[in-house]
């Protein structure tokens, strides 16, 4: 009788590092995967094939290549995974050692001339509404203080129905931005929508790499989790993010100063 397989950690983690080399069929289960984990987890596997709009011989072949025997395998240690992310084991990796990790890995994988884009677009900008919920929202003020300290029209929204009014007002001179951890939810899924409605730029920054989140937004920057993946109420995640916004900052500070609206004077 054979040995069962021990369970996996970072399930969630070797799906994203492997995503971006995975072909469509395959891509599109990983997607829903990270997006609905916990569905995942209640779903057979004619059941998760339907919901990620893929075959069960897809599926089969998704858990081959990612080194599980079977599907039932690759749910037991994606259970797994996300009990260790809810707390139920204690954690022995260094916070150190998963905090500059992340934000090491956040510096080295963000592209510099995405950066520069970003910093110029937000200086040209008449108004930035930064919305997050939860820690997040804690992160959008963060963002806003530090644009703001540089002379930019920011501001942080921790309120859904305060930042659904704000959109209202925006058009092609403002900027909405939105901080996530998760990614997309059906919350942040909506107010880009409507940000995109009013012709608004948007910037997303998250802290996994979603595709559905992608049309949805201009600018999507990437902080890198950490690992293991943080717990529920966890806030060290929310510096990769920090990290981003100095990046954006300096950015921001090297870049020419606009020349001033000429001043008419009388003949």
């Amino acid at each position: 009788m054979s040995q069962p397989a021990p369970l996996a950690r970072d399930v969630l983690r070797l799906i994203e590092s492997s995503r971006s080399d995975l072909p469509d069929a395959l891509a599109r289960i990983a997607d829903f995967i990270l997006k609905e984990p916990e569905a995942t987890v209640r779903a057979s596997m004619s059941a998760l094939a339907e919901l990620s709009g893929s075959g069960e011989a897809s599926i089969a072949r998704f858990c081959r290549r990612l080194g599980f025997d079977g599907y039932h395998e690759f749910k037991l240690s994606l259970a797994s995974d996300i009990a260790y992310r809810s707390g139920a084991e204690a954690r022995v990796t260094d916070l150190g050692s998963r905090i500059s990790g992340a934000v090491r890995a956040t510096i080295d994988g963000t592209d510099p001339d995405e950066i520069s884009m970003v910093a110029d677009r937000l200086r040209s900008t008449r108004t930035i509404d930064i919305f997050g919920a939860g820690v997040s929202g804690m992160v959008a003020q963060l963002f806003a203080y530090r644009f703001s300290r540089l002379g930019l029209a920011a501001r942080g929204i921790q309120d859904p129905v305060i930042a659904e009014e704000i959109i209202h007002g925006a058009g092609p001179e403002t900027v909405y931005m939105t901080i996530s951890e998760t990614g997309l939810t059906s919350q942040t899924e909506r107010l880009l929508g409507l940000a995109g409605a009013r012709g608004a730029y948007r910037i997303a920054v998250s802290g996994r790499q979603i595709a559905d989140l992608r049309p949805l937004c201009e600018t999507l920057l990437i902080a890198t989790p950490l690992s293991p993946l943080p717990e529920r109420g966890e806030i060290a995640p929310s510096i990769a993010k920090v990290v981003l916004c100095e990046l954006i900052a300096e950015q921001i500070r090297a870049q020419p100063a606009r020349p001033p609206s000429p001043i008419a004077t009388s003949a």
